[in-house]
């Protein structure tokens, strides 16, 4: 099959994206048997822009879209959180003959003020979306002809290739991420909470205030110098509902603490996940692993292998291909069900 997937591929920051979950589709479609051309939206809106005037950058990758569709003919039409194409623009792409179907992948959280909007927009124009929360809030954005299903955060072990259960002798207990606090402060509480509560761990926290936030290689160096991951995305009452950093944890075979208000529990087991409830559970369940470091690395080993065999980019790249096209012929471990349409 040809498909094309747009989005954002950010070649601005000139390859510290590598991990990104766009490229890891990317992969998993290519690994599928497709061929697959990648088309950056913004990138090209950016080039054009420095040339142009006003919006002749946004003007100019809707109208290079078009025309790559127009000559390679895809079956497929991928938009991941191509924001710079126009609902007027995939009809115009729909039009074509043969037209290609179209999904769209949108990996934000459903409780940002700005999704639902975009997440309709989109639906008003695409065949089917794939949402990485799950449950019955997806039915808010089905029709009659606008699908709606979850995926997971997919993992690649072409880019998660560390194997941190391997090790003992890394310079850091626990791991926890974020991009920075504002916005959510209820993450910087408990990043500060669990060190108070926990004193004898050694952390590697990032994104508080005063604490730089890692990026590219940088934050790969960072999960490899830990032994554990603490999972903290920006809600945890959303079902399923994990930012990409669940994917770059496990996949790279950090023992991951996970909030058992995420419903992942029904589909990890115990001895594949750290789970808690609350602050005291989860400072109890450290010091458990700090003083049982074998055991530490054969939860971790379990969840890494289980997450790459359940949750793989080709997993998830045959998911959304069965899914569009309406034949799912496969088993997955994740919730199948296909809302609207």
């Amino acid at each position: 099959m040809r498909i094309v997937i747009a989005g954002n591929f950010n070649e601005q920051k000139a390859g510290a994206n590598f991990y990104a979950t766009i490229r890891k589709l990317t992969n998993g479609f290519i690994r599928n048997g497709h061929a697959v051309i990648p088309y950056s939206d913004r990138d090209v809106s950016r080039l054009q822009g420095r040339f142009g005037v006003g919006r002749a950058g946004d003007a100019e990758a809707n109208r290079r879209l078009v025309e790559l569709c127009r000559q390679y003919r895809p079956e497929l039409l991928v938009l991941m959180h191509a924001d710079k194409i126009s609902n007027e623009t995939i009809g115009e792409i729909k039009a074509l003959r043969p037209a290609p179907l179209v999904a769209v992948v949108n990996l934000d959280p459903l409780f940002l003020p700005e999704n639902p909007p975009r997440i309709r927009r989109f639906g008003e124009a695409a065949d089917i979306t794939f949402i990485t929360t799950a449950g019955d809030r997806l039915d808010a954005f089905a029709t009659g002809r606008h699908r709606v299903a979850f995926i997971p955060n997919p993992a690649d072990r072409s880019i998660e290739s560390l194997e941190c259960f391997a090790r003992a002798d890394q310079p850091f207990d626990l791991l926890c991420t974020i991009g920075s606090e504002r916005g959510t402060p209820w993450r910087g509480a408990i990043m500060r909470d669990i060190e108070a509560r926990v004193p004898e761990a050694r952390f590697a926290f990032y994104g508080l205030e005063g604490r730089p936030s890692v990026f590219g290689s940088a934050y790969f160096d960072a999960i490899a110098e830990a032994r554990m991951g603490l999972n903290l995305s920006r809600a945890d009452d959303h079902y399923l509902y994990s930012s990409d950093r669940l994917a770059q944890y496990a996949g790279n075979g950090l023992l991951v603490f996970v909030a058992r208000s995420t419903g992942y529990g029904d589909i990890f087991g115990e001895d594949e996940f750290a789970f808690f409830d609350g602050m005291e559970d989860l400072a109890q369940r450290l010091r458990h692993f700090l003083a049982h470091d074998d055991e530490r690395r054969a939860v971790a080993a379990r969840g890494h292998a289980r997450y790459h065999a359940i949750f793989s980019e080709r997993l998830v790249a045959r998911f959304i291909e069965e899914a569009s096209f309406g034949r799912l012929a496969s088993d997955y471990a994740w919730p199948t069900r296909i809302y609207g349409g």
